[in-house]
């Protein structure tokens, strides 16, 4: 019987496997192409050798539940150590250190604050205020999400200095109450790293955890240093760093979510982890924030890691660094547009000099060009990859004739929205 509502209903009979395959194409069928030569969003691809392995994999271990690796599964539990082994090795962390696979960078930014405010909880004794979280201005969302949730207080600072963390205006907000600073190597917005040395100098002077946020770059930057770009220091080898998150899941290259969080100290997984037993069950112990978890994204990202090797790594590298310095250069050659800052990672931002770039933006999108914007300045973002090695050129061409085109009109977007995720 209907109710006379919309809503789908629960299929009284079983849907064949055509139909259903049917369905979800054509439910896709707007979908932005996730590897698309158009799709200038963010995007992670290296090959169909790539894509291939990860499906293979997938499926042998689609039914396995990482929550019970210590008890079930021993293979996935010995494949996330070697994970976090491997990770702690790139990223020069000390003998002592040790680390969780998490289902993505949010998580492994929430378990970091997670892991300071019990540490200090304890150290402190229930002394103090309300524990207190130091951001830059271009810290990710996911930082206060955590401290909402954990009844952490944030101070972020109201600007960037250069397109970089201010330092000056973070150092003056550490107070008795502060657990933790956080720096991005690089964040989000901009793609420029913080300087990561200095504010980890502040946070040991005052003896309080500090936290890399690189899940954009950890598995980009070392990388792109080892080719030659100027990348600053951001890792365990910088004295000072506590902590570090890095996303296999984005130049990593592995499906998603996986992301790994590295801790200096292996003391400090106990104020990360979560126990509970007093129920009829017996003991629950997780390290992350979820309870289960599915494993195919893990092995996918042991096995991509394995595959591609130092060797691989730096060859997607490269090809990704000559497709950003082409259309970068591109841009700055174009009247009326510049790039924000100087990005560190892969993807870059485009401003209007006396031309709006949500116009510009407007104009690329109904060429068929997938972009996001930004603020401060107005901007948009473009995120090269090795998918637009053949299609560089159309895009500088395209956006070449778009700028003009909105500069000799002055044409201006109504529409002044900036979405980073919904």
């Amino acid at each position: 019987m209907s109710d006379g509502s919309n809503r789908p209903r629960f299929p009284g009979e079983g849907v064949p496997r055509e139909r259903i395959l049917a369905d979800l194409a054509a439910m896709q069928a707007g979908d932005v192409p996730a590897h698309g030569a158009r799709n200038l969003r963010p995007n992670y691809y290296v090959d169909g050798e790539i894509l291939a392995l990860i499906d293979e994999v997938s499926a042998k271990v689609a039914e396995q539940n990482v929550l019970y690796a210590g008890s079930s599964y021993p293979s996935i539990a010995r494949i996330e150590a070697e994970l976090v082994e491997m990770g702690l090795d790139l990223f020069g962390a000390p003998v002592d250190a040790a680390g969780t696979v998490t289902t993505g960078g949010s998580e492994s930014n929430f378990l970091a604050v997670k892991a300071a405010r019990d540490l200090f909880a304890a150290r402190r004794g229930g002394a103090g205020g309300k524990p207190e979280l130091v951001l830059a201005h271009t810290a990710h969302p996911s930082f206060e999400k955590a401290a909402h949730l954990l009844g952490v207080r944030t101070r972020r600072a109201r600007r960037s200095v250069g397109f970089a963390a201010d330092v000056e205006a973070m150092a003056a907000m550490v107070g008795p109450d502060t657990i933790m600073m956080v720096g991005s190597a690089p964040p989000a917005a901009y793609g420029q790293a913080d300087p990561i040395r200095e504010l980890a100098a502040i946070a040991a002077r005052h003896g309080i955890w500090f936290h890399v946020d690189s899940c954009m770059g950890g598995f980009f930057l070392p990388f792109a240093r080892e080719l030659g770009e100027p990348v600053p220091e951001f890792d365990f080898r910088v004295p000072g760093v506590w902590s570090l998150s890095a996303d296999l899941h984005k130049f990593g290259y592995a499906p998603k979510g996986a992301s790994l969080l590295l801790l200096a100290e292996r003391a400090h997984l106990a104020f990360q982890e979560y126990r509970f037993e007093d129920w009829p069950w017996g003991l629950y112990a997780t390290a992350g924030f979820a309870g289960s978890r599915p494993a195919a994204p893990v092995v996918a990202a042991w096995s991509v890691m394995r595959r591609l090797g130092r060797r691989g790594y730096l060859d997607v590298t490269r090809r990704t660094l000559a497709v950003k310095h082409r259309m970068m250069d591109g841009v700055r050659a174009i009247p009326g547009l510049g790039v924000v800052g100087r990005p560190d990672a892969a993807h870059f931002f485009v401003f209007g000099d006396g031309i709006d770039a949500y116009a510009v933006e407007e104009g690329l999108s109904a060429r068929g060009w997938a972009l996001a914007r930004a603020r401060l300045p107005d901007s948009f973002q473009v995120w090269p990859g090795i998918p637009h090695e053949q299609s560089a050129g159309e895009f500088l061409a395209d956006l070449a004739d778009v700028a003009a085109r909105v500069r000799e009109a002055g044409t201006r977007s109504a529409d002044r929205a900036a979405v980073y995720a919904r």
